[in-house]
C-alpha cells in the first residue's frame, strides 16, 4: 500500500513537472524561439508514459521504448571508481528518438578522437570526441529506434577510449538495459558487413543505397527543372554529394543523403531567412513537400509520395560581410562568382548542375586534401566559431514563421499541393501517423 502510495505521488509529481515544461514550451513558441522544435515531442514521450504508469499499466504503451529500462544499481564495489582509475563518465537515458548517451573523458585518459562504443563485448563503432579549451573532452550520441530494435532483449553497453578502458556509468564500468521489443538481430547485421551510421541509424545493404541513391537522382531531376524553369533558381550540388561527383565521378560510397543548395541574392541573413520561406511555399503550392528539421533549418525537399526519410538536403546560399555562408557549418572566403554561372554535367546519366568553381567550393570547405578519400571524416567534431552558429541560427524559422508559411499556403489551396511538415512540432502519437508524414 505504500509503495503504491508512493508511486502514485511520483506520478502526480512527474505529471506536473511535465505539464509545467508544456506551458513553458507554449510561451517560447509565441516569443520567436526555436526550442520547442526540440523539446516538445521530448516532452510528450515523457507525458505518455507517465499517464501510462498512471495507469498501472493496465493497457499497452503507446510506445515500446516506455517499456524498456535502466536500471539504477551500481555494480559491486570490485569495478567502482573506488577500486580502479576512472576514464571518465556518461549518463543515459531513453528518449523519443531512442537511446541516448552524453558524457565526457578527463583529458588525459585518450590521445583519440574518438570513444568506442561496445555491445555485450562486441565493438559496434565509434564515437567522436568533441574538444573544446575550457572543458574535459565531451561526447553525444543517439542510438536510433530502429537500432534499439535490433538489441538483444538483455544487452550491456560499454563506452571505452581507444586503449580498452572503459568510462563509468550510474551502474559502473557496464550499463545493463532492457529491451522487450527487440529481436536480437543487430549482430547478424555488423556480421553481413552493415554497421551503425554516424547519426545512430541502420546502415543499409550496398544494394539499398544504390536504390536510394536513384531515389535521390529522380526527386533531384524533377525540383531542378521546376527550379530553373519557373523559379530561374538554379539547384546545384554541395557538400557530400559534390565531393563524390566531382572527385570519384558518382556518389561516395555508402553515401546515403542528397545535398544541393541554390544561391541568393540577398545579402543578408534576415532577407535570406524570408526569401527562403517564400521559396518553400512556392514549392508547397507546385506539389513538394518540404519539412525543416528540430533545429528549424529550412529545408528538405521530396515529393508528395516519396517516403518521409527519402529528401534533398536544400540549403540557402548567400554572400554576406565578404565571404560566402551556407549551412551546416560553411562561412568560406568565397564570393558568388564560384557559384554562377552553374556547370551542368552528368551524374548516372542525370543531368545536375555543380558550382562554376566546385574545386574551390570543396578546397575551402574540405581543405587542400579533398580529394583523397579519408573514411574516417566527419565535420561533428571540426571548431565551429560562435559568430559563424549565431549568423547561421539567424537563418533558421521559429514556430511563428512555420505558422505563417502555413496561412500562405492554406490560404490558395490545390488540389496538387504537398505538404509543410515541421519534424519537431507534428504529434507524435500514434508513432504510425508520426511515420507516416516525418523522418526521425
Amino acid at each position: 500500500m505504500a509503495k503504491a502510495a508512493e508511486g502514485a505521488g511520483w506520478n502526480r509529481f512527474a505529471a506536473s513537472v511535465f505539464n509545467g515544461l508544456e506551458r513553458f514550451s507554449q510561451r517560447m513558441c509565441s516569443r520567436g524561439h526555436r526550442s520547442p522544435f526540440r523539446y516538445q515531442q521530448l516532452i510528450e514521450f515523457h507525458q505518455e508514459k507517465n499517464r501510462w504508469l498512471a495507469a498501472n499499466r493496465d493497457c499497452e504503451p503507446a510506445d515500446p521504448l516506455h517499456i524498456c529500462g535502466i536500471p539504477a544499481t551500481r555494480a559491486d564495489c570490485r569495478t567502482s571508481p573506488r577500486c580502479r582509475k576512472m576514464m571518465g563518465q556518461y549518463d543515459a537515458d531513453f528518449t523519443h528518438l531512442g537511446l541516448r548517451l552524453d558524457g565526457f573523458v578527463f583529458r588525459r585518459a585518450t590521445k583519440q578522437n574518438h570513444l568506442e562504443l561496445w555491445l555485450n563485448d562486441h565493438y559496434i563503432r565509434t564515437l567522436p570526441l568533441h574538444r573544446t579549451r575550457f572543458a574535459p573532452p565531451y561526447f553525444h550520441y543517439h542510438v536510433k529506434r530502429e537500432v534499439l530494435a535490433r538489441f538483444p532483449k538483455s544487452c550491456r553497453i560499454s563506452i571505452r577510449t581507444a586503449e580498452g578502458h572503459a568510462l563509468d556509468c550510474l551502474q559502473g564500468p557496464e550499463l545493463a538495459i532492457t529491451l522487450p521489443h527487440a529481436d536480437g538481430s543487430v549482430f547478424e547485421h555488423l556480421a553481413a558487413g552493415g554497421h551503425i551510421d554516424k547519426k545512430g541509424f541502420l546502415s543499409r545493404t550496398p544494394e539499398g543505397i544504390r536504390a536510394r541513391q536513384q531515389h535521390y537522382l529522380s526527386i533531384y531531376s524533377q525540383a531542378r527543372e521546376y527550379c530553373n524553369c519557373t523559379l530561374n533558381t538554379p539547384l546545384f550540388l554541395m557538400y557530400g554529394t559534390l565531393l563524390g561527383h566531382i572527385r570519384e565521378g558518382d556518389f561516395i560510397e555508402g553515401d546515403d543523403d542528397f545535398d544541393v543548395g541554390y544561391l541568393s541574392r540577398q545579402t543578408h541573413a534576415t532577407a535570406v531567412k524570408q526569401e527562403v520561406m517564400q521559396l518553400v511555399v512556392k514549392l508547397v503550392r507546385a506539389g513538394f513537400t518540404c519539412s525543416f528539421n528540430r533545429n528549424g533549418r529550412l529545408f528538405r525537399l521530396r515529393r508528395k509520395n516519396d517516403p518521409p526519410a527519402t529528401y534533398l538536403d536544400v540549403r540557402p546560399v548567400w554572400f554576406e560581410d565578404g565571404c560566402i555562408w551556407a549551412h551546416k557549418q560553411a562561412c568560406l572566403p568565397l564570393r558568388s562568382e564560384d557559384f554562377e554561372p552553374v556547370r551542368t554535367e552528368t551524374l548516372r546519366g542525370v543531368e545536375v548542375d555543380v558550382p562554376r568553381r566546385a574545386e574551390h567550393f570543396l578546397a575551402a570547405y574540405y581543405g587542400d586534401n579533398w580529394k583523397t578519400p579519408d573514411p574516417d571524416y566527419s565535420n561533428a567534431s571540426r571548431h565551429v566559431p560562435r559568430f559563424v552558429q549565431r549568423k547561421l541560427a539567424s537563418v533558421c524559422i521559429t514556430p511563428a514563421d512555420y505558422q505563417q508559411m502555413r496561412t500562405q499556403i492554406e490560404a490558395q489551396p490545390t488540389s496538387e499541393a504537398g505538404e509543410l511538415v515541421p519534424t519537431g512540432l507534428y504529434p507524435l502519437y500514434p508513432l504510425e501517423q508520426y511515420e507516416a508524414h516525418c523522418e526521425w
